[in-house]
């Protein structure tokens, strides 16, 4: 007997669709068998060793190729800053209470208190800076032109109720202490140019700030900066007195701009300052030498002193900073810390700025970009841990975010499986 057509036809989809299912539950199974071959960290997600995570792919365009996880099963080696950042994990430090407490300030801008803005370059300190000169309660107020297209800043006055300047930031002063003056030059420079504006030598209490940012998207972030014509060529690079030489630091370009350049070229550049970048412009430069090319000291001996200058300075040095990736929070952690002084608009910032929502590297050239700034990750972690066990201190809570870091104890021994 032949059946109907639309008969036919439903028991061929019920085949079909359980031929699915049943492939389905096959694969589910081999999944979670092969899952079970490697003990990971509680709770902590199966993923690359790189770290990536969704809002990394979609902020740079990573494409992964290895299938590499933490096995914390044993022995191994002891996890380190890198490690645990590639891993997407922070080591949680243990820090002095005098490094996490915070002391809140009345800040009195009409007599002794001057706030100084460190800005490192592709970290929102234009924002940051923005936001400090037209969005705070602060009396008197600082007063601002609208931007023009041929000057593309705020052009503001940031005086107290003795018309003297209260704040270095480049809207209000410009780059008084040469262009992203770091905290080399300007520990240097202030109290010299306070004493020209003021026609005396008063007492003044300075409050650095700053903000870090992750240091692989701000890399990449300036790649694409400079490959647009940024160069930032007006850098001083000065310390111990004098500016750094071009055979100290030779330029990576022969023309007028890098624009066009390709990231091969970029991160070939073995003089390109955006190598490292946060970790230089917050460590004391004297002590590791400057830019010397004659120094006695190895260059790994000079990498550790500046690094652990920069840690030390960022814990001891600077009143406030803040990872851009939670400026949310870092706006509440500085209100607390500067009694009095509040933000009159909630700061955000851009999930994927410009810069990176379309770049593309391949696993091999994420890792390069690690290899290239080994410094700035320690310096990072060791940062990010600061700040949010600060936070935990005041209180602050922190906002849900996909694919946070997990928090470990140091002295983690580890090793990575391949599948």
């Amino acid at each position: 007997m032949i059946e109907p057509a639309g008969e036919a036809m439903a028991k061929l989809k019920f085949i079909v669709l359980a031929e699915l299912a049943l492939l389905f539950f096959i694969l589910v199974f081999l999944f979670y068998r092969t899952r079970s071959q490697v003990t990971l960290l509680e709770g902590y997600e199966v993923r690359s060793t790189t770290g990536v995570s969704d809002n990394l792919w979609k902020a740079v365009g990573l494409n992964v190729e290895s299938r590499r996880y933490i096995d914390v099963s044993g022995g191994g080696e002891i996890l380190d800053d890198v490690q645990a950042y590639r891993s997407n994990l922070l080591i949680r430090n243990q820090f002095d209470d005098v490094d996490l407490k915070v002391e809140p300030i009345k800040l009195n801008i009409n007599t002794s208190d001057v706030m100084v803005v460190l800005h490192i370059q592709k970290t929102g300190g234009t924002t940051f800076e923005t936001y400090l000169v037209r969005h705070t309660n602060v009396k008197p107020p600082c007063h601002c032109n609208k931007m023009v297209s041929n000057y593309k800043r705020d052009v503001c006055t940031c005086l107290n109720d003795k018309g003297q300047d209260w704040m270095i930031n480049r809207h209000a002063t410009g780059w008084v202490c040469g262009v992203h003056a770091d905290f080399t030059e300007l520990t240097d420079c202030v109290d010299t140019w306070f004493n020209s504006q003021d026609n005396e030598n008063r007492e003044r209490r300075y409050h650095y700030v700053t903000l870090i940012r992750d240091p692989v998207i701000r890399f990449i972030s300036e790649w694409l900066h400079v490959r647009r014509g940024a160069t930032w060529k007006e850098c001083r690079l000065h310390c111990d007195g004098r500016d750094a030489s071009l055979a100290e630091v030779p330029f990576c370009f022969d023309h007028g701009t890098w624009g066009g350049v390709s990231f091969e070229e970029f991160i070939n550049c073995s003089s390109n300052m955006a190598f490292n970048r946060q970790t230089r412009m917050l460590a004391n430069l004297s002590l590791s030498d400057c830019y010397r090319l004659n120094s006695t000291k190895t260059q790994k001996e000079r990498d550790e002193i500046m690094l652990q200058s920069a840690k030390q300075n960022l814990m001891k040095s600077f009143k406030f900073f803040s990872p851009l990736e939670y400026i949310e929070e870092g706006q509440l952690l500085f209100e607390q810390m500067f009694l009095g002084f509040s933000f009159t608009r909630k700061m955000t910032c851009k999930k994927y700025s410009a810069a990176t929502n379309y770049a593309v590297l391949s696993e091999k050239h994420w890792d390069l970009v690690v290899e290239r700034n080994l410094l700035d990750i320690r310096l990072y972690q060791f940062a990010k841990d600061l700040f949010l066990q600060r936070l935990a201190r005041m209180n602050i809570p922190v906002q849900p975010r996909n694919h946070e870091s997990r928090i470990v104890p140091a002295g983690l021994k580890y090793s990575v499986v391949t599948l």
